[in-house]
C-alpha cells in the first residue's frame, strides 16, 4: 500500500536511520544578510573573520551554512523538499519495518517515487555493493597468493634475465588462481538461489587451470 503526504502530518522517529539519509545539502544563499559584526566580512555567500579574506592568513576563518531537507510552507529557503520513503506508520510516527526474512526496510529517497522505481534502485545498488565486494575479494586474493608465491622469486633474485621471467609466470599464476577461487565461490554462493548460473560459472572456473595444463608439454604430464 502506498500513499501520498502533502502536509508535515508525520514525524520521522528513528533518527539514526531516515535523517541520516537526507543528503541532499544545499548552501545557503547570504546575500539578504547584513554582517553580523564589525569583525565579520561577508563575501559571496560566505563570513570571513580575516582582514583581507582575498589574502588569508593563519587564524582566519570562512563560515557557510548548508541546508537539506526542507518542510513547511514558510520557509523563506524555499519550497518545501518531497521525498519517497518506505517505512512503517506508527501513529504520526514512522519507523524502520522488518519483513518476515528479518531485514529491515528504512529507505528514503528525494523526489516523489513510485514502489517500483524506489526498489528498482535498492537493487541496481546493492548489486553495486556486491559486484564492489567480489571485486575487492579477487583482489585481496590476488595480492594474497603474489605474497605467498614471493620466495621463489627471491630464489632467483640473483639472475636479472631469470628474476623478470619468474615474476611474470608468478603473477599469471596469482591472477588464474585468484580468478578461478573467486568465480568457485561465487558460484557456491548462488548455487540454491541461481544452479545454472553457478554451475557455467563454476566451469569457467575451470578454464585457467585447463589453459594451463594445454600449454605442458606431453613429455611433462607423464
Amino acid at each position: 500500500m502506498s500513499c501520498a503526504v502533502h502536509r508535515t502530518e508525520l514525524m520521522i522517529y528513528s533518527f539514526l536511520g531516515l535523517i541520516e539519509k537526507i543528503d541532499n545539502f544545499r548552501q545557503m544563499s547570504l546575500s539578504k544578510l547584513e554582517d553580523p559584526h564589525a569583525d565579520v566580512i561577508r563575501s559571496g555567500d560566505y563570513f570571513f573573520h580575516s582582514e583581507n579574506p582575498r589574502r588569508p592568513e593563519v587564524g582566519d576563518l570562512r563560515v557557510s551554512f548548508f541546508y537539506a531537507g526542507l518542510s513547511g510552507d514558510s520557509s523563506h529557503l524555499g519550497p518545501a523538499d518531497t521525498v519517497t520513503i518506505i517505512a512503517r506508520q506508527r501513529g504520526d510516527h514512522l519507523v524502520s519495518y522488518k519483513t518476515k526474512s528479518g531485514d529491515t526496510l528504512e529507505i528514503l529517497y528525494p523526489d516523489e517515487l513510485s514502489a517500483e522505481e524506489v526498489f528498482q534502485k535498492e537493487h541496481a545498488s546493492n548489486s553495486m555493493k556486491t559486484w564492489g565486494l567480489r571485486g575487492a575479494g579477487w583482489l585481496a586474493m590476488f595480492v594474497g597468493i603474489n605474497l605467498m608465491m614471493r620466495i621463489f622469486y627471491t630464489l632467483v633474485d640473483w639472475f636479472p634475465v631469470v628474476r623478470e621471467l619468474v615474476n611474470i609466470g608468478l603473477k599469471a599464476f596469482a591472477f588464474c588462481l585468484a580468478t578461478s577461487l573467486s568465480l568457485i565461490t561465487i558460484s557456491v554462493g548462488w548455487f540454491f538461489y541461481r544452479p545454472l548460473w553457478a554451475i557455467l560459472i563454476g566451469l569457467l572456473a575451470a578454464v585457467p587451470i585447463v589453459i594451463a595444463r594445454s600449454r605442458v608439454p606431453p613429455k611433462k604430464q607423464q
